[in-house]
């Protein structure tokens, strides 16, 4: 108990906080976090003494010797009915009436003292109460962890040194909440805070199928050196179960410390080769788990001549471990959720697009960057009963799966209304409206809907009349076979969910032979560093120069020339018609 550099010291603020925490979360009038020894039980931390008062009782007097002496909590509403605690002393001098304690331990397991609240009167300690009491008390024995690592220093300069660096690192633990949602970015910030804080380098090793450990990211603190490390771990197979450090881990899911692993006799010759190749001689490994789950291993390794790890570098390095549990909660519940809605929205797009012998179409989908989840943004073509080709653009809000379902039944439903040609493109809209109003979630989304019909007798071959409507979708836009690019304008009518009451307009374009009719997504022309209109000028300045393309690379270059390398902010679908040239013959009438 003395090692801990507790006894007989002033109050400080980490533990007042804790004392704090308890007393005012579980409404008692004292709480104490108590440093017992073979004599008495001191109270480090005593909310709820007058300034003045007594720092300690007798171990008579301490309710704490019960949870010292066993080792395990002791919650008891009415303390006077316990046969253990009725007769202690303090029930007549300080009023004890309701008890309720966690252990507080060592680093190596012992325990030291509590965690406690009092309360004068009966106090019915609820499921919560406890609850947060063992969580605090965990809290605690992890400072007073840290507390017996500074204690050991050689003397007072390092000592101050050492809570420096510590208060530093476990600030910068935060770190991890804003490591984003993408999982190889949890990895990387979890690696750059073990290196250079914690050891010259770092590997972290995910758990596969059949316990194989696959590299996931490393970390040297020389930039130099980096290139052999990377190359020396990926050259070692590793499985669960297989030598020390991280296949041990894998399998019994508890830290561990190697203290000299040019020692160790076990070593295979390719892990020896890594440590050679490295200059590694002093590791520690900790499990990195997520939901309850064991997903991967960090190791964090000294070069030979440094000091070897011991139990107080230990902590800190579960410290980041404990952090990262969060992190990777939320990375891999992104990446799940992601995984889920990206295969249902593909599973729900056409698996093939019509080719009518008077026109070509083609179309793009490019779901959102990594950090996104993907939303509800579709595309369909078909031809109805009339032999008209049906173009469909839309975007439902949200990025979710829900977004995605809503939109595969969105897609049903305008086939349903279209595909027997008898419909325009705004009654098309009109009863898919009138359908989504009897669904049992609300909807909001934009949709366009595109008639190409067939050529008109009276205009040269090859020219097509177009027809569309739009629920609050940008409008289409025309290039034609001279690089003239020209925006549809037209009001746009109510997204579908809105108004059901209302008909959309419809309007009326000519496409001409060659010329390419564009249908998109707002995601192509929308991005947090430019307005609408500048979007609508890039994608301009980008059909012009795709003028002499086919359509598919049209389509690529688009994506390529308006979305930034490292992924969109907002899904995008595209789909595109091309009238087929003047000199290309029919197949079959009226095409």
């Amino acid at each position: 108990m003395r090692a801990t550099g507790l006894l007989d010291t002033a109050a400080e603020e980490s533990f007042d906080r804790l004392t704090g925490l308890a007393r005012r979360l579980l409404g008692t009038p004292f709480a104490f976090l108590t440093v017992v020894d073979d004599e008495r039980s001191f109270w480090k931390s005593r909310l709820g003494i007058a300034e003045g008062g007594p720092r300690q009782n007798t171990l008579q007097e301490s309710f704490c010797q019960y949870v010292v002496d066993r080792g395990e909590p002791l919650v008891l509403s009415d303390v006077r009915t316990d046969e253990r605690t009725r007769h202690n002393p303090s029930i007549g001098s300080m009023g004890v009436v309701a008890w309720a304690g966690f252990p507080v331990r060592t680093p190596d397991d012992q325990v030291m003292g509590t965690l406690c609240v009092v309360d004068t009167e009966v106090h019915v300690w609820s499921e919560d109460d406890v609850r947060i009491l063992e969580d605090l008390a965990a809290v605690a024995s992890r400072e007073v962890a840290l507390r017996a690592a500074v204690v050991r220093a050689d003397d007072a300069l390092q000592v101050a040194r050492q809570e420096r660096e510590r208060a530093r690192f476990f600030a910068r633990i935060g770190e991890l909440l804003t490591a984003g949602l993408e999982l190889d970015a949890v990895w990387a910030a979890i690696a750059h805070l073990a290196v250079p804080a914690l050891g010259d380098y770092t590997h972290i090793h995910t758990v596969g199928r059949g316990g194989v450990l696959v590299p996931a990211v490393t970390l040297h603190r020389d930039p130099a050196l980096q290139g052999r490390l990377d190359t020396a771990v990926r050259s070692v197979d590793r499985h669960a179960g297989s030598g020390d450090g991280p296949g041990q881990v894998a399998l019994t899911g508890r830290s561990q410390i190697v203290r000299s692993l040019s020692a160790q006799p076990e070593l295979t010759p390719e892990r020896r080769l890594v440590v050679e190749q490295t200059g590694g001689d002093s590791s520690i490994t900790v499990p990195l788990r997520a939901r309850g789950e064991l997903i991967a291993v960090l190791t964090v390794v000294r070069l030979l001549g440094a000091t070897p790890y011991d139990a107080e570098d230990l902590v800190l390095v579960e410290a980041i471990a404990d952090r990262a549990a969060l992190a990777l909660d939320n990375a891999l519940a992104h990446a799940r959720q992601r995984t889920v809605s990206l295969h249902l929205q593909q599973a729900l797009l056409p698996e093939a697009l019509p080719q009518p012998d008077s026109l070509q179409l083609a179309a793009r989908y490019r779901p959102a960057g990594p950090s996104q989840l993907v939303g509800g943004d579709w595309y369909d073509a078909y031809v109805d009963g009339s032999g008209t080709t049906n173009l469909v653009i839309g975007d439902v809000a949200g990025h979710d799966v829900r977004a995605a379902a809503t939109m595969g039944r969105l897609r049903t439903m305008v086939r349903m209304a279209g595909h027997d040609g008898s419909n325009g493109p705004a009654a098309v809209l009109r009863l898919v409206d009138d359908a989504v109003h009897t669904m049992d979630r609300q909807v909001f989304a934009t949709a366009l809907v595109a008639q190409v019909g067939h050529a008109d007798p009276g205009r040269p071959a090859r020219t097509h009349r177009v027809r569309w409507a739009s629920a609050g979708h940008p409008p289409p836009v025309l290039l034609t076979a001279g690089g003239e690019v020209r925006s549809l304008t037209g009001a746009p009518g109510l997204p579908l969910g809105v108004g059901h009451d209302r008909d959309r307009p419809e309007h009326d374009v000519v496409l001409p032979a060659s010329g390419t009719l564009l249908l998109f997504t707002d995601g192509l022309i929308e991005r947090r560093d430019r307005d609408l209109d500048a979007g609508l000028a890039a994608l301009t300045s980008a059909l012009r120069d795709a003028a002499g393309l086919s359509l598919d690379e049209l389509c690529d270059h688009l994506l390529a020339r308006l979305l930034p390398p490292d992924g969109a902010a907002d899904d995008v679908a595209l789909i595109a018609v091309r009238a087929h040239p003047q000199d290309r013959p029919d197949r079959t009438a009226g095409g």
